[in-house]
């Protein structure tokens, strides 16, 4: 035979037995027998389980339960768990798809320990994991997956509460509040030594690690922290002299000219389709409280006087966005007078206010200055406060329309024993649905509890696919 035919037909032989070799490693990884059986991905797809689902005649919720299988891990199970509280009491229908060289399935339900033979379309205990074993055309254990239904273990509306931070700064505080803007969390202190203001920073995804940056532009001792409001990508906040200062950056701040001598700041109305939008203000004129605003060209309407029983310190601001109109809430605090309230106001202009909650009505949360309003879970929740006798409160209240009525929570959301009662915290609500509470204090003039406590109604938690 001449050379090149020698040369072309041992080249041929060398493809031929290469070949040979790759069959041989395939058909091995499903017949068994070779060093590779125990690494679940190499094993061919037909000695695999391949799909799976469960019926019940006494649970129909069961037939739209979507299992996922697992080939790596060997697992089979629902992502999305079934609701809190399901039981399966009775024997469901398994049906189920095989790989083609699968020769044999048994299953050993945890809740007997039997071995049982097992076919598509039989009945099975899956009120616990299940054992399932597939073997391969050799008749060996090919792949042992574990089956289960799963099911939420927490009671959907309840809220787990958790320290997140214990001490944000070693430093004794005096006043703090909390901005979300921009990204971040803006956390503003009063120091309790000196009176100087500090700025600490997180990312709204972190929350736990503050870093101090830097601050200018607002004056000692004198700045209303509680009141500072976020408006028009502004944030604006007054001085006991009737001073407003602003921000357009959270750090620098100036303060503004040609302003009245603004006694409260109630918080910012947004623009609407029907209205525009207007920063609300209680202002000091001739020694009469009256309502004011200013517009987003900086203008100044003065409106009517302020009421007696209007709280004018100490109250909680929510704006609020309802049938296509803005307004904002006021709930709690004190009067001029110096009475604390347990009313919520409301406005949609930001100069007439009327009183949503009817002093007549069971359903009010007691009086109270430093509360907190949040909106969370399509509701109004009012948060802690000090109360009557300068009794630093814990309590829970929900209101669904729009603070007219109130109803005190007992159970599920309440807040736990080691959760120190308060007022004057900051309560905001993260893009994940985790309400945050950020420090408040005891009393009035007391010094704040400088921690972070983080909590999330429990369904919101739950998986969806």
């Amino acid at each position: 035979m001449p050379l090149y035919e020698q040369t072309m037909f041992l080249m041929r032989s060398k493809i031929f037995l290469w070949l040979a070799s790759c069959l041989a490693l395939t058909l091995a990884s499903c017949l068994g027998g070779n060093e590779y059986d125990d690494v679940p991905y190499e094993v061919d797809k037909n000695c695999q389980i391949t799909a799976f689902s469960l019926t019940s005649d006494s649970l129909s919720a069961l037939a739209d339960v979507k299992f996922t299988i697992d080939q790596i891990n060997e697992e089979i199970m629902n992502l999305d768990s079934m609701d809190f509280g399901t039981v399966i009491e009775d024997k469901a229908i398994c049906t189920f798809s095989r790989g083609a060289y699968v020769s044999k399935v048994q299953v050993i339900p945890e809740a007997t320990g039997d071995t049982i033979d097992f076919e598509s379309g039989d009945s099975l205990d899956i009120s616990q994991p299940v054992q399932i074993l597939v073997y391969n055309a050799a008749g060996t254990i090919q792949r042992t997956y574990t089956a289960q239904v799963n099911i939420h273990q927490m009671v959907p509306d309840s809220i787990v509460w958790k320290q997140h931070v214990e001490r944000v700064s070693e430093q004794a505080i005096a006043e703090q509040k909390v901005i979300a803007y921009d990204d971040s969390y803006y956390m503003y202190v009063r120091l309790a030594s000196n009176g100087e203001y500090r700025l600490y920073t997180s990312a709204m995804t972190d929350a736990r690690n503050w870093t101090e940056s830097t601050l200018s532009g607002l004056p000692a001792e004198e700045v209303a922290l509680s009141q500072m409001v976020l408006f028009d990508d502004t944030l604006y906040v007054p001085t006991e002299s009737g001073a407003l200062y602003q921000s357009a950056d959270a750090q620098t701040w100036t303060v503004m000219e040609n302003t009245p001598n603004v006694r409260a700041l109630l918080g910012g109305l947004g623009e609407s389709v029907n209205q525009p939008a207007e920063l609300a203000t209680i202002i000091n004129e001739n020694n009469e409280l009256k309502f004011a605003a200013k517009n987003q060209q900086g203008e100044w309407n003065i409106g009517a006087a302020v009421p007696a029983g209007f709280p004018v310190e100490g109250y909680a601001s929510l704006p609020v966005s309802s049938m296509y109109r803005e307004r904002i809430m006021l709930a709690g605090g004190k009067t001029a007078g110096g009475e604390l309230t347990n009313s919520v106001w409301a406005t949609m202009n930001a100069l007439t206010w009327s009183e949503q909650t009817d002093a007549l009505g069971s359903k009010l949360f007691s009086k109270r200055e430093g509360t907190s309003v949040v909106y969370y879970d399509e509701m109004y929740y009012l948060v802690g406060g000090i109360g009557e006798n300068s009794q630093p409160l814990k309590d829970i209240y929900r209101s669904s329309d729009y603070g007219v009525t109130w109803n005190y929570i007992d159970s599920l959301v309440v807040l736990p024993g080691s959760y120190q009662a308060r007022g004057y915290a900051s309560v905001l609500v993260d893009s994940e649905n985790y309400l945050l509470i950020f420090g408040g204090k005891r009393a009035e003039n007391g010094q704040v509890i400088n921690d972070i406590w983080k909590g999330r109604m429990n369904r919101f938690g739950f998986e969806r696919q």
